[in-house]
């Protein structure tokens, strides 16, 4: 037995049909169709027959879609009027800096390069500075070989960024530089896009994180977060907004508690005495409100519904919602990329992504009707802005014995074989 049997049968275009859309029409099923044919069919499914046929396309139509509350539909076609798309090109130098003074990052070796893989990048050149020993961490050149990147310098700090800017001997200049790094790198990436000398994906300087909270958190989850941002050096932000006094006392122990066995414990407790703060809102409103102004690398949200309070965010550059949204998970393993913007460039940065290791082409293609179709609008945008050149590169078009040679068309019927020999 046949799972599907046909209802209908559809007849009428002269050529092949390209595009379908299902929708209603003032209340009634139908069905539109779109042929090789230049014309558009409209079926009415609940009588079983034609409704109507559309012409008016200079060529066969491509796409159909109905706009269902309104009783539109919408029609495209291949005339090739005015064609406009995107092409998508990877920068072909780039270079990758990744930490490693006082402890070794191999995962920012996979956030930096694993992106500029897939955009499709030639040359990837990464730099890093030496340890306390004065070599590599065996973690960093490990990531890095595994990922194919060739051209690894011992070269760290501002010094390493100017090196990849300027280029020299023996680093090559690169076209934008990417990767987190202390104040210092940052700022060295900031004064080389000021100078032109190289782009830059985004401000990525000391680590911040800012946490959201109701009654509902768990303070040990709390207390773990900021202890685990804290540990990244003596510079690294991390802050609580609560709504619950009893939260902020138990953060408080909390710290104390976790504290106690950590390695890292001197360094944590320096950040947090200078960059720490755990402070009472009134609402979550005030603390969203605060959010948007700090716009932080992190930003937690442990409250009752925290897609709620999501709703009101609109800067930051890692969002991490609910309790078990641990941040170290999106440093790591969530799929997220852990480049992020700092000292509030989250209000107009966004984070490292494939696209950052690119850029896209925008490519226009006109054939003659396609600009005539615009010429008045074009002249007189020109002439209104005292830009006359621009109407007459328009005008030249169009005047008699201008028209430029279609070598394929002459090509088809021989004309062109005969120019060529005459």
């Amino acid at each position: 037995m046949a799972l599907f049997q046909p209802v209908m049968t559809l007849r009428g275009h002269t050529s092949t049909v390209y595009a379908l859309a299902f929708g209603r029409w003032f209340g009634r099923r139908v069905l539109a169709s779109g042929s090789y044919d230049s014309t558009v069919k409209l079926w009415d499914l609940d009588a079983g027959r034609e409704a109507s046929t559309l012409s008016g396309h200079a060529a066969s139509v491509s796409a159909l879609s109905f706009a269902p509350h309104h009783g539109v539909l919408a029609t495209a076609s291949n005339d090739h009027r005015v064609r406009l798309w995107r092409v998508w090109r990877p920068i072909q130098r780039v270079g990758l800096y990744t930490p490693g003074g006082k402890a070794a990052y191999p995962s920012s070796v996979l956030m930096n390069a694993l992106p500029a893989q897939i955009a499709g990048c030639k040359e990837i050149v990464l730099c890093t500075p030496p340890n306390k020993a004065g070599g590599v961490s065996p973690a960093i050149l490990v990531a890095a070989d595994l990922l194919g990147v060739r051209q690894v310098f011992k070269l760290g700090g501002s010094q390493a960024i100017a090196a990849l800017a300027y280029g020299t001997e023996t680093v090559p200049r690169v076209s934008k530089l990417f990767g987190a790094g202390n104040r210092w790198v940052t700022a060295a990436k900031l004064v080389a896009a000021s100078r032109g000398l190289a782009a830059i994906d985004l401000p990525a300087g000391p680590t911040e994180l800012l946490l959201i909270s109701d009654e509902s958190a768990p303070p040990a989850f709390l207390a773990a977060d900021m202890i685990a941002q804290a540990e990244h050096a003596e510079d690294s932000a991390s802050v609580l907004l609560t709504t619950s006094e009893r939260v902020a006392i138990a953060v408080l122990a909390e710290l104390q508690r976790q504290l106690a066995p950590l390695p890292t414990r001197a360094m944590v407790e320096e950040s947090l005495r200078r960059y720490g703060l755990i402070a009472l809102v009134e609402n979550l409103d005030q603390a969203v409100a605060f959010s948007n102004e700090y716009a932080p690398e992190h930003l937690g949200i442990m409250t009752t519904d925290p897609h709620a309070v999501l709703a009101g965010i609109t800067n930051a550059g890692s969002v991490f919602l609910g309790p078990w949204s641990a941040q170290p998970a999106g440093d790591y393993a969530a799929g997220t990329n852990h480049v992020l913007p700092t000292g509030g460039f989250a209000a107009m940065y966004g984070p490292l992504s494939t696209e950052s290791f690119g850029r896209k082409l925008q490519v226009q293609e006109l054939s003659e009707t396609g600009l005539a179709g615009l010429r008045q609008a074009v002249g007189t945008l020109a002439m209104s802005e005292g830009l006359p050149g621009h109407r007459a590169a328009i005008e030249a078009r169009f005047e008699q014995g201008t028209q430029p040679i279609d070598h394929r068309a002459r090509s088809a019927n021989g004309e062109g074989e005969e120019q060529a020999n005459a």
